[in-house]
């Protein structure tokens, strides 16, 4: 190139335009294109490379993911096995001749998982999730694999870092026949043996052996939920054995679940309820808001006729379920006592109309638990009608039941005394006892004996009534002999056949006792005030009525005895009042009508009295109070 095309080259390109102005058009043309060709290999070369360097972030990122897929896969087999808690039975070892019948280690194994999972699916009031060790239905065969691979990979990882309990085993011929070994991780192991014939039977063995090392608690529950007659005192005594050894512990919710286990123990098969309340005590004071441990008291407590006690116990039960689930009760267990003490705790207190809802739902739950307490659920409704004086509900309810009339059993005879007091029929009453008493006799010589003596004793005070109503006061007298002072049904009782007897004093005496033992119960105070009404003391009744209705405030009795009194008073005008109040929750009740429409008489409203006093002949009445609405709607 020349030193002037140098310069030129060298140039600003207004100098550059200024000598291509000089230069031949073609020669121009021919530079243009030669620059746009070199431009464009460049943009190519640009593009070029901004794809390789996108290509290689490509890269980067698609192996950062592969990355990152491996270290999550590997990090969730890592948490998996840290929270792994299920039990891995490896096949066991078994003779070459089973092998060839079909009976391999795997065989063996599984048939361990089926009795396993047989013995756990009896259902308990505990939740399982609450069992030490516990591996809920998480139960399988591991076969080892060979090589190296994911599945020997995470094996390793569960056998490092896991919580698995893992079952081995051996199956051998023995001179006389087979032996089964199977022990746990760590464990010597158990041996059963046997005939060759029972191999099943040892393989039973064995899984309960398993079941007892790995969940003790569970497996006593399982024992003494079994009721089979063969064997029940062994599987009892294995119960309580373990319970025993729970007790040594040092989980205090395990120590309290075993108070319970032995409480239930001593009411199921030894029919004692004090020494079963000892036990319920115990796991309370183990721990206080052992929620099962106050509904178990509560029925114990009943059954002594402990009223307050049972009352109270059953308040606390349906508080600590009503803050949200109990981490350690079974949901469904949990929901049937709910209902059970809701509508119980309602009863107790005189509100009937409240009660019925949560009985019938009750009566309503398809699982096995509201099945065994569907009694409860459907005495119940029938208590709450019956004693709501509702008379067409309790005809309803009953032949819903495809019951005539009340069944002779232990179960309905509370059920009885109150139809009985509500119709006044207390001849009904008498003729059963003799039938009760056959009950007992027929049960002489078994384990039920026990039962059937605590179920009598718990009615002494029912037939004692019913034989004072008739004037059998030596009869009355020595059903309550018996009784013990700390039962306040039966110092209710004695109140009522002292009252019967015209021995105010004497009754007074028992009615106090009666009332300090139930400071929380509206019921004494009812029956006392009553009695006061029949004496002519309308304002010392009064008082036992306010008390009861303060206690009960939807309690209709104490609302119409109240009026009553005052009726008594001549204040007749103020007892409407009354009466309206309580048919708010006892609305279909014959003797209510009839008393408010004998105080509208009074109170010179005869129109509205003859409204009420039809009322009453519609919804049913004693005979002593139809005479009395005879007299009164024609006086």
């Amino acid at each position: 190139m020349s030193e002037e095309a140098e310069r030129i080259e060298a140039a600003d390109p207004l100098a550059l335009s200024l000598a291509l102005g000089g230069a031949s058009r073609e020669k121009a043309d021919a530079y243009l294109d030669d620059q746009r060709h070199h431009l464009h290999e460049q943009l190519k070369q640009i593009h070029l490379d901004i794809f390789e360097k996108w290509l290689g972030v490509a890269l980067r990122l698609a192996t950062l993911c592969v990355g990152l897929a491996v270290a999550g896969g590997l990090g969730l087999m890592v948490w998996d096995a840290a929270h792994s808690k299920g039990l891995i039975i490896e096949p066991f070892n078994v003779p070459p001749e089973m092998r060839e019948r079909g009976l391999t280690g795997d065989v063996i194994a599984s048939q361990m998982i089926d009795k396993l999972t047989r013995m756990t699916k009896s259902e308990s009031s505990r939740a399982v999730q609450s069992y030490a060790n516990n591996w809920g239905e998480n139960i399988k065969v591991e076969i080892p694999e060979t090589g190296v691979s994911i599945g020997e990979l995470q094996r390793f990882i569960k056998q490092w870092l896991g919580h698995d309990i893992r079952i081995s085993g051996e199956v051998y011929k023995t001179e006389t026949g087979l032996a089964v070994t199977a022990r746990t991780s760590g464990e010597e192991g158990a041996t059963f043996t046997g005939r060759e014939n029972d191999l099943d039977s040892l393989v039973q063995q064995a899984a309960e052996h398993i079941y007892e090392v790995t969940q003790p608690y569970r497996y006593a529950n399982y024992l003494d939920r079994n009721y089979d007659p063969k064997g029940l005192q062994q599987r009892v005594a294995k119960a309580t054995a373990i319970y025993r050894r729970l007790i040594l512990g040092d989980d205090p919710r395990e120590r309290a679940w075993a108070w319970n286990g032995l409480g239930t123990i001593e009411f199921n098969f030894h029919y004692d309820n004090r020494q079963a309340s000892y036990f319920y005590r115990r796991a309370l004071a183990t721990v206080p808001d052992f929620t099962i441990g106050y509904y178990a008291l509560s029925a114990r407590n009943a059954g002594l006729g402990q009223e307050e006690d049972s009352f109270r116990n059953s308040m606390q039960a349906s508080l600590l379920l009503h803050r949200g689930p109990v981490p350690d009760l079974n949901p469904r267990y949990a929901r049937s006592v709910q209902l059970q003490t809701d509508a119980r705790n309602r009863i107790n207190l005189g509100d009937f109309a409240g009660a019925i809802p949560f009985a019938k739902a009750g009566t309503e739950l398809p699982d096995e638990f509201s099945v065994l307490a569907r009694g409860n659920f459907l005495s119940g409704v029938l208590e709450s009608t019956i004693r709501r004086h509702d008379r067409a509900a309790t005809r309803a309810f009953m032949r819903d039941l495809g019951w005539r009339k009340m069944p002779v059993n232990f179960n309905t005879l509370p059920l009885r005394f109150w139809d009985d007091l509500e119709r006044q029929d207390w001849q009904d009453m008498v003729l059963f006892e003799p039938q009760a008493q056959k009950l007992v006799a027929a049960t002489a010589g078994t384990p039920l004996y026990r039962s059937r003596v605590n179920a009598f004793n718990y009615a002494r005070g029912y037939f004692a009534i019913a034989h004072a109503e008739l004037g059998q006061f030596r009869q009355a007298e020595m059903l309550v002999g018996p009784i013990p002072p700390d039962d306040s049904r039966g110092v209710r009782a004695r109140a009522i056949i002292a009252e019967l007897q015209g021995q105010h004093e004497r009754a007074n005496w028992w009615f106090a006792r009666s009332e300090a033992q139930t400071p929380s119960l509206p019921q004494t105070d009812l029956w006392w005030g009553q009695a006061l009404v029949k004496r002519g003391q309308p304002d010392a009744a009064i008082e036992k009525f306010k008390r009861a209705n303060k206690l009960g405030p939807k309690f209709a009795d104490p609302l119409e005895g109240w009026g009553e009194a005052l009726m008594a008073k001549n204040q007749s005008h103020r007892a409407l009042e009354k009466f309206a109040e309580a048919e708010k929750y006892a609305p279909n009740w014959g003797r209510l009508h009839l008393k408010w429409g004998e105080a509208l008489v009074y109170a010179r409203r005869p129109e509205l009295a003859k409204a009420q006093f039809a009322r009453a002949r519609a919804l049913g009445l004693t005979p002593s109070e139809k005479s009395e609405l005879a007299r009164a709607s024609h006086g």
